[in-house]
């Protein structure tokens, strides 16, 4: 394509932009009655840990109710109804005063939205599409998290024009190169990110939400610092703003929170668990995916990226440090270094278990000395006595782990050990054989895994933002490809088992 071309895509006569509130009674009683008990347990009950743990899960529950498309009856799973009624009856018991002036009204706005059989978000998208855009052909719906495929059918049953909906999460939305006659975005312009503000893909654009957030959009200033009379910005120059919308009901509750009290509870736990073992843990970074889930990626390894835009070899291999936001990343759904091991020692053939027992036998001795004299004073012991340049604690958490086979100053952390100079060379020698089979596993992965995926999951991937499927290659491994919202650098020390793998709020 060229860049003409490209240009043309963009190229919009005009945007208009509007703001418009969806109301529900039932809805907005039960925000102002999470209000009261917000400022109740954070005022007179001085954040009171339990109650702060009812109201992280009274926030999940709105925001549930407010991001689904839904019956209101069928949004709440059985589990976390079942979790938020144990918890009444808790609050009953140990905070009765509390319970009869605000709880008991939490929850019966609470029963009451949830035997309702409609969604008004639903029934209004549904009736400005029949009665307003008769004419219009392309229309995409944006939403922070993904819908499901039983959400958009029962949508589509709601309309009775034939016009063509596409579906986005707001990430896969800024990758989208097309433009749009109407495009509508669940939610005010506050629950998206600055992309929403500064780049317009349709000739009109409408920010739905419902009437306890405020709804309103302001033209960002490009260059502060810069006397407005020398600066020209064409970014809103064919941009029509709608008037704002102010909140109707007064709350102040954020979902963002959400987010991060689920990543520091796991944070917590996980420190809980190092704490009581010193060797196990992995120096691991916080990758942000689509849907309000997270991973942790160990900061050494190998990450796998699906690259659609490739004409071949659209599946490699990334060191985790150049893995950037927006990069599709391939996760096996098991562990993947159980896989990569399982090939590895299928290219080792019969090698493969003698090999595997000396290095079980180096990384045993290893633990012992770590469990008898503590990781700290192991680490001066190999640094100061046996001059490694690389025994610091978290490399030795590593160097206990399964997954470390050959590290850098193998043979002098051999010889601290006090294994003979033959086993040193023997044992050192095997360690690169299988460190090369590794290699190669990994490379094999990712050819195969390649044989198995197409383009053609670019759309499910934009609507859902991730992919899941099955391979033929690996004996029927499941595999997710994952879009990387962002990445928090920071280190954490995560046990093995919780690396690599998708962890949702709920």
């Amino acid at each position: 394509m060229s860049f003409s071309n490209l240009v043309d895509l963009y190229k919009l006569e005009k945007s208009n932009i509007s703001f418009s509130h969806v109301k529900n009674r039932k809805l907005s009683f039960f925000a102002e009655s999470l209000e009261a008990y917000r400022k109740e347990v954070q005022g007179r009950y001085d954040s009171d840990e339990h109650l702060n743990e009812v109201l992280n899960l009274l926030r999940r529950v709105f925001f549930k109710l407010t991001g689904s498309f839904k019956p209101y009856s069928e949004v709440i799973s059985e589990e976390l109804n079942n979790e938020l009624l144990k918890k009444f009856f808790q609050i009953k018991n140990s905070y009765p005063e509390l319970f009869s002036s605000l709880v008991i009204e939490i929850a019966k706005s609470f029963k009451e939205i949830t035997e309702t059989n409609e969604n008004s978000m639903v029934e209004y998208l549904q009736d400005y599409i029949n009665n307003t855009l008769k004419d219009v052909h392309k229309i995409a719906i944006v939403t922070k998290r993904a819908l499901t495929l039983d959400e958009k059918n029962k949508f589509v049953l709601g309309l009775t024009v034939d016009n063509r909906i596409n579906y986005f999460t707001e990430n896969s939305f800024r990758k989208e190169i097309n433009i749009f006659d109407e495009v509508f975005y669940i939610g005010s312009p506050n629950y998206f990110g600055e992309y929403v503000r500064t780049t317009f893909k349709g000739s009109k654009i409408t920010f739905v939400s419902y009437d306890m957030f405020t709804n309103s959009m302001k033209p960002k200033r490009e260059f502060e610092d810069i006397d407005n009379k020398g600066v020209y910005s064409t970014l809103y120059k064919q941009v029509v703003f709608g008037e704002p919308i102010e909140k109707e009901v007064l709350i102040n509750i954020e979902e963002k929170e959400l987010l991060n009290v689920a990543v520091n509870k796991f944070l917590d736990e996980q420190n809980r668990t190092v704490s009581n073992s010193s060797s196990d843990a992995i120096e691991a970074s916080i990758v942000y995916l689509e849907n309000d889930r997270f991973l942790f990626a160990p900061q050494d390894s190998k990450i796998r990226v699906f690259l659609p835009e490739e004409k071949s070899n659209f599946v490699k291999q990334k060191n985790f440090k150049d893995v950037e936001e927006d990069d599709y990343i391939v996760i096996r759904n098991e562990s993947d270094t159980k896989l990569i091991a399982e090939v590895a020692d299928h290219i080792l053939k019969s090698k493969a278990k003698s090999y595997r027992q000396l290095q079980e036998k180096w990384k045993k001795r290893l633990r012992y000395n770590v469990e008898k004299k503590g990781i700290n004073r192991v680490s001066q012991i190999l640094s100061r006595k046996y001059r490694l340049k690389t025994a610091s604690t978290v490399s030795i958490r590593n160097w206990c782990n399964e997954n470390s086979i050959c590290p850098t100053e193998l043979p002098k952390l051999l010889k601290a050990l006090k294994f003979t100079e033959d086993e040193v060379k023997e044992i050192y020698s095997k360690m690169q054989e299988i460190k090369r089979a590794h290699l190669k596993a990994g490379r094999l992965i990712s050819s195969k895994l390649m044989n198995e995926l197409s383009t053609e999951i670019l759309l499910e991937l934009g609507e859902q933002g991730y992919y899941t499927f099955t391979s033929q290659e690996f004996d029927g491994a499941s595999f997710n490809i994952e879009r990387v919202v962002s990445i928090d650098q920071s280190r954490y020390l995560i046990a093995p088992y919780n690396l690599m793998k998708p962890i949702e709020i709920d």
